[in-house]
């Protein structure tokens, strides 16, 4: 699609719809999930739950996550504008100013930095750490200049888990903390690298050198295969980390055979629709492995509740 067929064919029927999908709406409701796990995982069980920090902490990251998002797009308007998959969004496309997208990142950045800072100092500071990492290091350096650059980039991706359980906890350097910190961490790569493949092209037309791009598809499956495997691996080491039993076991057993089945047949055909099935089982298995976590543990406070 050309800039001239996008801006007369707008893909937003309102500036709610274009504000939506400057900040990655959909992006922004996956994150919340994981902050939503880590605060649950950190959550200290001989307190009640706090309903309104939990709130005030989803809210935060939240709007963090919006205007983290949308910077992103503010900074790549010029390069979106060259790739077709990108060159619909509301900035190359012409629906929304760079004025606009401006105003809303401010308000956002300054409204989430402001929630997560009256949390608490700590959870204020991984706040401060998602984004410099993701829209500074991530945005302006690493992706440009290294193939590998998912691998650092995964840190401000994995941070909102680590936000929530700080939240929750009051504590950052936990091996709870940790635990969720580093399976997000992993997911990362091959959920990534998969996307790389798919869209190579697009990746070398904006002048991005993913791995796809700078070392081929071989050197890329092999790469998700041994980042995949240690996904698994730290899944099913979760009680090493976390006080789960075999409610948690038993449901990450399931699915990381699943996943490992699924990652078999991706690595015999990398180029044929089974792409699909394994990046839409890869991210199935982050929500399962830390939904089975919050489930296994609360399922332990919730006996002891009730046989008191």
């Amino acid at each position: 699609m050309t800039r001239t067929e996008v801006l007369s064919n707008p893909a937003y029927s309102s500036k709610l719809e274009a504000y939506k999908e400057l900040s990655k709406f959909g992006i922004v409701v996956l994150v919340l999930v994981t902050v939503l796990g880590g605060y649950l995982c950190g959550h200290p069980f001989e307190e009640p739950l706090h309903v309104g920090r939990l709130f005030l902490t989803l809210l935060g990251v939240g709007a963090l996550g919006a205007g983290s998002s949308a910077l992103n797009q503010y900074q790549e308007r010029a390069i979106d504008a060259t790739m077709p998959r990108t060159a619909g969004r509301p900035l190359p496309s012409g629906f929304l100013t760079p004025a606009q997208a401006l105003n809303f990142i401010s308000v956002a950045l300054v409204l989430g930095l402001g929630i997560l800072f009256w949390l608490s100092t700590s959870v204020g500071l991984l706040g401060v750490a998602a984004v410099l990492s993701y829209n500074i290091l991530y945005t302006l350096w690493w992706k440009k200049k290294w193939a590998f650059a998912a691998v650092p980039g995964a840190i401000p991706g994995a941070l909102p888990a680590l936000i929530g359980y700080t939240a929750a906890s009051g504590q950052v350097w936990t091996s709870g903390g940790l635990y969720l910190f580093f399976i997000l961490f992993f997911w990362q790569m091959p959920h990534f690298w998969v996307l790389a493949l798919k869209y190579k092209e697009d990746y070398a037309a904006g002048g991005f050198p993913t791995l796809p791009v700078a070392h081929g598809l071989g050197v890329t499956v092999s790469q998700i295969v041994v980042w995949c495997l240690a996904y698994v691996a730290l899944a099913l080491g979760a009680p090493l980390f976390l006080r789960v039993g075999s409610l948690y076991l038993a449901a990450t057993l399931i699915m990381s055979l699943k996943v490992l089945w699924e990652l078999r047949a991706f690595v015999k055909e990398p180029e044929s629709k089974r792409w699909l099935h394994f990046f839409l089982w890869v991210n199935f298995s982050q929500i399962v492995y830390v939904g089975a976590a919050v489930a296994d543990l609360w399922s332990i406070y919730l006996i002891r509740y009730f046989t008191r």
